[in-house]
């Protein structure tokens, strides 16, 4: 009964000064709402940046790249020796574990892609048929890149859909001969419309690898691998063996470089953490004003309301009792100040997203954590809790004579 009757003063209180409570409520207002936005900016952030870079394999996806500069001691140096990789390197990294889903080239350039007048400036890319399963990239119409493709070194290739719009307009491309920087090649199928981290592929040409090393790059020669586990899980356990592979076969002085899907995101994980905590920490400066407001207000609520004080302790008012009123004031205001917070910091991430999806023209959630309002709302509650022990523990130390002779 006690803390029910401390709650009602405090609300009669803080109604009777209502502009006094609203400027003290702003600085707590802005401070949880800072955070809360911040963090769902934030985590929107990292959601967005996991699911775009999952469509090119996320925590499963392998890179490997011969390596002809290393980092040593903080300078590039040459590497001991520099073996270029070829689809021999592909073969034998693919049956090194039956963990491995995919093995994939890596090997594009730029382009100039022409038929008849109209010309376009596109990405090449020479691949496989596992492509489109590895990359979770679907075909519009006609087909896709077949084994008997690269068996026969077949020139057909497979357009992204700003290469038909800019070279064929609202014709069909299926069937027709384009020019791959003056190489005749047979368009065969046409991909669906994708955008991968935030990158428009529909500028992609995408022809047999073999087809490509012989017409249009004029080397057997690979720029490296893209490797897809079964499971996020094994890539660990498929790292080494790969690595092994390669210097089994080239000798222990050859370099490579091997990033796994799993390395690049824990990266981007870390930068996002560490923009949390220092925008988080800006945040925190206006949690600290906020609670200083309080302290102030609970301050000058015990001058003004000295002589209530002296009246309720000479009736027999104990001094926990006292405190108690003035701590629950206090957290009422913070508490208040926190939910009014936790909603502005919901708007405000929901704001920033849409502000962002507007310009960038591309989806950013705004995710908010119930980690992150509990969280927010807990320090605000402590802040109160922590400023307002001071002005509570003045008030029931106050001596009832002086008290009631106050003026």
């Amino acid at each position: 009964m006690i803390l029910l009757e401390s709650i009602v003063v405090a609300l009669v209180q803080l109604w009777a000064n209502k502009l006094r409570s609203a400027l003290t409520l702003l600085g707590m207002l802005i401070g949880v709402g800072s955070v809360v936005g911040i963090v769902s900016i934030s985590e929107g952030l990292r959601r967005s940046v996991t699911d775009e870079f999952g469509k090119l394999g996320g925590a499963n996806l392998i890179m490997v790249r011969p390596q002809a500069m290393v980092l040593k001691d903080g300078r590039w140096v040459r590497a001991k020796r520099y073996v270029p990789m070829t689809l021999k390197d592909l073969h034998l990294v693919e049956g090194a574990s039956d963990r491995i889903a995919s093995t994939l080239p890596i090997l594009d350039r730029g382009v100039e892609v022409r038929y008849h007048k109209a010309s376009y400036q596109g990405q090449l890319s020479a691949t496989m048929p596992s492509f489109i399963d590895a990359f979770n990239w679907k075909v519009e119409t006609g087909r896709f890149l077949r084994d008997r493709d690269l068996r026969q070194h077949q020139a057909v290739c497979v357009l992204g859909q700003d290469v038909v719009e800019e070279t064929f307009g609202d014709r069909s491309p299926l069937g027709r001969e384009v020019k791959l920087d003056g190489v005749r090649h047979t368009v065969v199928g046409v991909m669906t419309e994708r955008e991968v981290l935030f990158n428009n592929w529909g500028n992609q040409i995408l022809v047999p690898v073999t087809t490509a090393q012989r017409r249009l790059f004029g080397s057997k020669r690979i720029g490296g691998l893209f490797i897809h586990t079964r499971e996020p899980d094994d890539v660990p356990a498929v790292v080494p063996l790969i690595e092994m592979t390669l210097k089994r076969e080239h000798g222990h002085d050859a370099e490579y470089r091997i990033d796994s899907g799993k390395g690049i995101l824990d990266e981007i994980d870390h930068v996002i953490l560490i923009m949390k905590l220092v925008t988080g920490g800006v945040a925190g400066i206006s949690l600290l004003v906020g609670g200083i407001g309080i302290m102030n207000i609970m301050l000058v609520s015990v001058t003004e309301r000295t002589r209530e004080i002296g009246i309720r302790k000479a009736l027999g008012a104990k001094p926990v009792t006292l405190m108690l009123q003035f701590v629950v004031e206090a957290i009422v205001l913070s508490v208040f100040g926190g939910l009014l917070g936790v909603a502005m910091g919901v708007g405000l991430g929901l704001g920033i997203s849409q502000i962002i999806e507007h310009f960038a023209e591309t989806p950013f959630p705004s995710v908010v954590l119930w980690t992150s309002v509990a969280l927010a709302l807990g320090i605000s509650v402590t802040i109160g809790l922590f400023f307002g022990i001071y002005p509570a523990a003045r008030a029931s130390r106050l001596d009832p004579v002086d008290a009631l002779s106050y003026e």
